[in-house]
């Protein structure tokens, strides 16, 4: 459940549950009732409690008869029974209590031409009020304050409020909860799943789209799926012919590169050693160039779902065939690389020779940027729940900075370090695995070694045979 949902649902609950509370308080405190404003209206609520529901009950059972006053009465709380009495002409209680000396008084003082009665009993005060009914019947009501022994006052309306106005409150309170959580899911979940498009999105996949998701609607969320949709096509589109505009430029300067480079070798040789420090300036340049338009065309553009893993490879063997074609350049600068495995076999799913230029690009930048009696390990694990091959290449170099780990697997990066052309390579090496890792449905990233160095991690996932 995200913050935003929680937020949304949390705030109208509450609203709707101070509106619900708060109307039924003040309903009840300023008694806004036809019968309160007619009975009550001289009453101020600052009265005794006892005094104020005395003359609120005389204004409930006025235009009630004497069973139903009787029924109200034994419907109340056990433990309001000492604070209210209701009395016949004869004086006895409608419910046959034993009557207190204070309540027997003040029924005795009242009657008609004396409907109201107040009385100090002891610490107690009592009040009284004389009602003749529709129905010629008469009844004496009669409501008791605490004891000044027992602490403050109660306020008996207020505690008979709660008593009778909790199940309502909670009912309501439970209703309004519901329909602000159904509120709440309705906006967010449009919210979600545009957010989880964007997400793919920046991921790389231009193709995902949200509109979908929206069908029917034409509220501003939308609006704003479709508009977001209209600016991923439009992006997908131009990624697309970028890739395409890029690939066919470098393939249409292979012919008259390779014509150049004919060119340059018949005059290496026709030169006799008189320009030949130019020439071979010029030969470095044009391969340098011959290389960039290599890698730029082995730049994958397919998309994931139109990929086909149709071949079958084993990493065990790629990865000990590399090595053994990259010791005599390791040799050179007297790098010892060691291969981990403990499997005899890791077979994946692949697509031609894809996964040779990966492993090939990552270990040719490991010794590339070990130093002299280095050291580069090579490891390969399986991870069994999850069915997957690592693979991990750590240099023991200089790393790269933290906030560039991200960048260099972007086209034509590279860091500071790496500028000049002939030590930095062309910055598409990485660009290139990271772009085969993806489309076999693998991940790829770059860490620094606590002691120094670089750390590449591939993970691949393995055939269901492996599982």
């Amino acid at each position: 459940m995200t913050r935003l949902y929680l937020k949304i649902f949390l705030t109208f609950w509450l609203i709707t549950a101070v509106i619900i509370v708060g109307t039924t308080v003040v309903v009840h405190w300023f008694d806004v009732t036809p019968d309160g404003n007619l009975q009550n209206a001289h009453l101020k609520h600052d009265e005794e409690p006892a005094k104020r529901l005395l003359f609120q009950m005389a204004g409930s059972i006025i235009n009630r008869n004497m069973g139903d006053i009787r029924k109200d009465i034994r419907a109340l709380p056990a433990w309001s029974s000492p604070f209210i009495f209701a009395l016949d002409s004869n004086n006895q209680d409608l419910l046959n209590r034993m009557l207190p000396p204070g309540v027997l008084m003040i029924g005795e003082q009242l009657n008609a031409k004396h409907p109201y009665e107040k009385i100090q009993d002891r610490n107690r005060k009592l009040f009284g009020r004389y009602i003749t009914l529709n129905d010629g019947e008469v009844v004496k009501l009669i409501t008791i304050a605490d004891g000044l022994d027992e602490g403050p006052d109660r306020d008996i309306i207020w505690e008979l409020f709660i008593n009778n106005i909790w199940p309502l409150l909670l009912v309501s309170t439970l209703v309004s909860g519901s329909a602000c959580f159904l509120l709440a899911r309705h906006f967010t979940s449009s919210i979600k799943r545009l957010q989880e498009t964007i997400q793919k999105v920046a991921r790389g996949d231009l193709s995902a789209r949200v509109s979908k998701h929206f069908s029917g609607r034409k509220d501003e969320i939308a609006a704003l799926g479709r508009d977001f949709d209209q600016m991923t096509a439009r992006l997908e589109k131009s990624m697309l012919e970028q890739k395409r505009l890029i690939k066919d430029v470098s393939h249409e300067l292979r012919t008259p590169l390779a014509r150049l480079q004919f060119a340059l070798a018949l005059a290496q040789q026709r030169s006799q050693g008189v320009v030949d420090s130019e020439l071979e300036r010029i030969k470095q340049a044009a391969d340098y160039l011959g290389n960039i338009i290599t890698e730029i065309l082995s730049l994958p553009v397919h998309d994931q779902q139109s990929w086909q893993l149709d071949d079958t490879l084993d990493l065990v063997s790629l990865l000990q065939s590399i090595i053994n074609d990259y010791e005599q350049m390791a040799a050179e600068k007297s790098i010892n690389i060691h291969f981990a495995c403990q499997r005899e076999e890791a077979l994946v799913a692949t697509y031609g020779n894809m996964l040779v230029g990966v492993f090939e690009n990552i270990l040719r930048n490991a010794i590339h940027y070990t130093p002299q009696h280095g050291t580069i390990e090579v490891g390969l694990s399986y991870k069994f729940y999850e069915n997957i091959f690592s693979i991990v290449i750590a240099d023991s170099g200089t790393g790269v900075p933290e906030e560039l780990l991200g960048d260099i697997f972007q086209p034509f990066f590279r860091t500071d370090s790496a500028r000049d052309r002939e030590s930095g390579g062309h910055g598409l090496g990485l660009a290139i695995a990271h772009r085969s890792v993806t489309l076999h449905y693998g991940k790829i990233w770059a860490e620094n070694k606590p002691t120094g160095g670089l750390k590449i991690t591939v993970e691949i996932p393995a055939l269901p045979e492996d599982i």
